[in-house]
């Protein structure tokens, strides 16, 4: 979900992390034990943040990171963040890194390197996490298996062009979008718990997949399935986007606008929310419709309220804002966040 990667990844500005140090005064630690974080990318040539919010409060906090280590920076393009055992693990894929943090306090703890061009962590237990990559050239994809005890790759594993964040089925089956990277895709690559091979590389009708969900339909006889949105080919003279299912059979397919950014299912499975066009998109076992009138580079549903958290990025070059609405709509208040603006983690 990164429509501004360019050759440009590699001059990150890193140049403060080294002196980060784990027992730093106190008093500068955060106590990040609730609300939401949003992931800034950053702009060309500058460094990404995270913002934090309570929503209870209203209290937000800007560049987290920054605050907890004296001021180190994360770098060009921080794309994503997942929490996992009281740590954070940020991928920037400009630096080539996931930076590792403690969840609480945001304190450094270490890096996993090694990468090129790092997308999106999934933890598998434990033990294990993946992380998917666009590779060098942003064209030979794969995931990297990590151990997350040493934090060194023990495995890689080819995909489609492009992977993106990954989801884990009820059966065990891990699907990941290949969005094209630098080019022009059409699968979901299928791997397995254990993470031995590619099983499959699916078809679907879309151009460069880059979201998946699963939701749960009421009226669907077939059950769950998982939904991969397709943002569309800037090559194509015609560009279109579409989102559906992942099946073989009695699959549901929606053509949308080109170049939508995100997709996220509401906390009781009834509900998708799809950006595309300036508007957020609504799909449940009514059909497609547009449902808000909302730019989002990013989309999020908080798991108990079920608010949806926009977060409109503006111009991609000065402070975006997130924008929030309850599931039936209201637009219910916003808060100002960093540049570009895109994953939105809710803390358990």
């Amino acid at each position: 979900m990164n429509a501004k990667l360019s050759l440009l990844l590699l001059f990150s500005a890193l140049f403060g992390l080294w002196a980060c140090d784990k027992n730093d005064d106190p008093a500068t630690e955060g106590n990040y034990t609730s609300g939401v974080f949003v992931i800034n990318e950053g702009p060309f040539g500058g460094t990404g943040s995270i913002t934090w919010h309570q929503p209870e409060t209203g209290e937000t906090v800007q560049d987290v990171f920054g605050k907890a280590n004296s001021g180190a920076v994360l770098g060009e393009f921080v794309q994503s963040m997942t929490l996992h055992n009281g740590k954070g693990y940020i991928v920037v894929n400009g630096a080539n890194k996931v930076y590792v943090v403690d969840i609480v306090t945001f304190k450094f703890i270490d890096t996993i390197g090694g990468l090129a061009l790092p997308r999106f962590f999934l933890p598998l237990d434990d033990d294990f996490g993946l992380v998917s990559q666009w590779g060098a050239d942003g064209l030979t994809g794969s995931v990297a298996k990590v151990d997350l005890k040493t934090l060194q790759i023990v495995q890689t594993i080819p995909t489609g062009k492009g992977p993106e964040k990954m989801i884990r089925q009820a059966n065990g089956l891990i699907l990941i979008p290949n969005s094209g990277g630098f080019g022009v895709d059409s699968t979901v690559s299928v791997l397995n718990f254990g993470i031995t091979e590619e099983l499959d590389r699916l078809v679907v009708p879309g151009k460069n997949p880059s979201t998946a969900a699963i939701p749960f339909f009421v009226n669907n006889p077939l059950g769950p399935f998982t939904f991969v949105h397709c943002r569309g080919s800037f090559l194509d003279t015609n560009p279109a986007g579409w989102v559906g299912t992942v099946a073989t059979i009695g699959g549901i397919s929606h053509a949308l606008p080109p170049y939508g950014e995100d997709l996220t299912v509401s906390p009781n499975g009834l509900h998708l929310y799809v950006s595309a066009a300036g508007k957020i998109y609504r799909l449940n076992e009514s059909g497609l419709s547009p449902w808000l009138d909302q730019p989002a580079y990013g989309l999020g549903c908080a798991p108990e309220s079920g608010n949806l958290y926009c977060a409109d990025a503006k111009d991609f070059n000065s402070a975006g804002e997130v924008v929030i609405y309850s599931p039936e709509g209201k637009r219910l208040g916003a808060f100002p966040v960093g540049v570009a603006p895109g994953e939105i983690v809710f803390i358990p």
